[in-house]
C-alpha cells in the first residue's frame, strides 16, 4: 500500500505519515504541486491532496489527474463550506476531509475507499456489457464474447474511465508494457476496430479523440 500526499504543512503531513506508516501505509509527503510533476502516480494506491498548496489549487491538479486517473484522492482543506466540499466531489474527489481531523478517522477513510475499489476491480459492466476481471471474460446480454488479451485489457482501461480521455501512449504503454516489438503505429487502431465490431452496438461508445487517443462514453449523444 502507497500512499502520495500533497501537503505543504510539515506539522499535519509528519503526524498523517507517522500514524499511517505505523499501520502498514506507506506514505510518501511532497510540499507543492512542482514537486510531483516527474512523479509516476501509477505506482500508488491513493493520493491525499491539500486544497490550498502554495503553487496552485489543489481542485486544478485534481481535475487535471480525472483527465486521465481514477486513482482514489481524498481533498483535505480547512474550508468547510457546502459549496467548497460540492466543488470537490463534482471534480471528482473520492473523500473531502477538513481539518483539523481525526488521524483514525482518515484511515477509516481510506480503509473505505480502498474496500469499494477492490470490489469493483472483480467486474466491471456497461448496460448488458460485462467484464469479469477475475476470468478476463466478456459478456454482451449474457453471450460470451471472444476477445484478445489486448482487446480485453484495452476494453477494460476504457470502461475503468468512462468519459475520461486516455492518450494512445498511455493505453499502449499499460497493455502491451514492454513487448514494444508487437507494437506499430497501427497496432493499436487495430485492436480498436476490431473491438468497435466486436461489441456491437457499443462499439459506437469508444470515440476517437483526434490527437489525443480513445475515450468511452458513457452516454450516447
Amino acid at each position: 500500500m502507497k500512499i502520495l500526499m500533497i501537503e505543504d504543512d510539515k506539522t499535519i503531513s509528519f503526524a498523517v505519515k507517522t500514524f499511517l506508516n505505523k499501520h502498514g501505509m506507506e506514505t510518501n509527503v511532497f510540499e507543492s504541486l512542482e514537486s510531483v510533476e516527474d512523479i509516476d502516480i501509477n505506482k500508488f494506491d491513493l493520493i491525499i491532496l491539500d486544497v490550498n498548496l502554495p503553487d496552485g489549487s489543489g481542485f486544478d491538479y485534481l481535475r487535471y489527474l480525472r483527465d486521465f486517473s481514477d486513482i482514489p484522492i481524498i481533498m483535505l482543506t480547512v474550508k468547510d463550506a457546502e459549496n467548497y466540499v460540492l466543488e470537490g466531489f463534482s471534480y471528482g474527489a473520492d473523500e473531502y476531509i477538513t481539518k483539523p481531523f481525526s488521524l483514525p478517522v482518515l484511515k477509516a477513510r481510506i480503509d473505505n475507499i480502498l474496500k469499494r475499489k477492490e470490489v469493483s476491480k472483480e467486474e466491471l459492466s456497461f448496460k448488458d456489457l460485462c467484464l469479469d476481471l477475475k476470468s478476463m471474460t466478456a459478456r454482451l446480454k449474457g453471450e460470451k464474447i471472444k476477445l484478445s488479451r489486448q482487446e480485453f485489457s484495452v476494453l477494460e482501461m476504457l470502461l475503468s474511465n468512462p468519459d475520461i480521455n486516455i492518450p494512445r501512449e498511455r493505453i499502449i504503454d499499460s497493455v502491451w508494457g514492454y513487448d514494444l516489438y508487437e507494437v506499430n503505429d497501427n497496432t493499436l487502431t487495430v485492436t480498436i476496430k476490431r473491438l468497435r465490431n466486436k461489441l456491437g452496438q457499443y462499439g459506437q461508445n469508444i470515440k476517437t479523440v483526434r490527437g489525443i487517443g480513445y475515450s468511452w462514453e458513457s452516454e450516447s449523444k
